[in-house]
């Protein structure tokens, strides 16, 4: 599930601004059909745009999720390197996460260092540059590394390519399994399989259980079965979270 492609006027708008250094926050309007706290609250849109490793110009869009108020991010690893494509030509620019806060219909723009990539189960860590603001600040998920059977219900919130909404999609674990996730390792990850048919730009969203508690981040369409979606189960990330030394909050049992 690659990276999307985004038409670019209103990106580049913010993303030119953030690039000069504006020390203003950029506003972009944001509706969503998930409004409130829990999972839905804390995902976010990466954007990035530039003109890429041979000049021609490249907009693109994926997902994350907050999973603590000092704005460390989720998301994966490919997202990252997509962006770095799209970014090849313009030294300095960065992607760019629009951070919703609970409640509001606003979101602000604010460019994302990255912390730290695991390849091989294709997850990635960012951190927003600028502190969350501390009134109104977006929600963050909680996670939940227990093993989730096949059968279990589950909704994944993210943003498909062109939309600038989240939008929530449920349905069920249908089995589990290994792939090769990344390009530059044959070792196999560990995988969810979900009956979700979600698009292009719905990479790094989260997997989440009725009760709240995020299972596993999005990884791609199946290529093998376009109504299906593959996912990372969580506490693989978790691992990653523990090495970068990340603070994380769990679901309750």
């Amino acid at each position: 599930m690659a990276i999307a492609r985004l038409a670019p006027p209103r990106i580049l708008a913010f993303l030119l601004a953030l690039s000069l250094g504006s020390p203003a926050l950029c506003r972009e309007k944001l509706a969503t059909d998930t409004p409130g706290m829990g999972p839905a609250a804390a995902v976010v849109q990466l954007l990035a745009i530039g003109p890429g490793q041979q000049g021609t110009n490249r907009e693109c869009a994926a997902t994350g999720f907050l999973v603590n108020e000092e704005g460390y991010i989720l998301t994966n690893a490919h997202v990252v390197e997509d962006a770095r494509r799209c970014l090849a030509g313009s030294p300095g620019t960065k992607i760019v996460a629009k951070l919703a806060r609970p409640g509001a219909r606003t979101a602000t723009a604010v460019s994302c260092d990255l912390v730290g990539l695991d390849d091989v189960r294709d997850l990635a860590v960012l951190r927003t540059e600028r502190p969350l603001p501390a009134e109104g600040q977006p929600s963050f998920v909680q996670l939940n590394p227990a093993e989730v059977a096949e059968g279990t219900s589950v909704a994944v919130t993210g943003h498909p390519a062109f939309v600038w909404r989240p939008t929530t999609q449920k349905g069920r674990v249908i089995r589990r399994g290994t792939l090769e996730l990344s390009e530059r390792s044959a070792e196999k990850s560990e995988v969810i399989i979900l009956d979700v048919p979600l698009g292009r730009g719905a990479s790094g969203s989260p997997v989440y259980l009725e009760s709240g508690g995020v299972v596993g981040i999005v990884e791609r369409q199946n290529p093998s079965h376009p109504s299906e979606t593959v996912a990372v189960p969580i506490r693989c990330a978790i691992e990653l979270l523990d090495r970068l030394h990340v603070r994380w909050q769990a679901a309750p049992e």
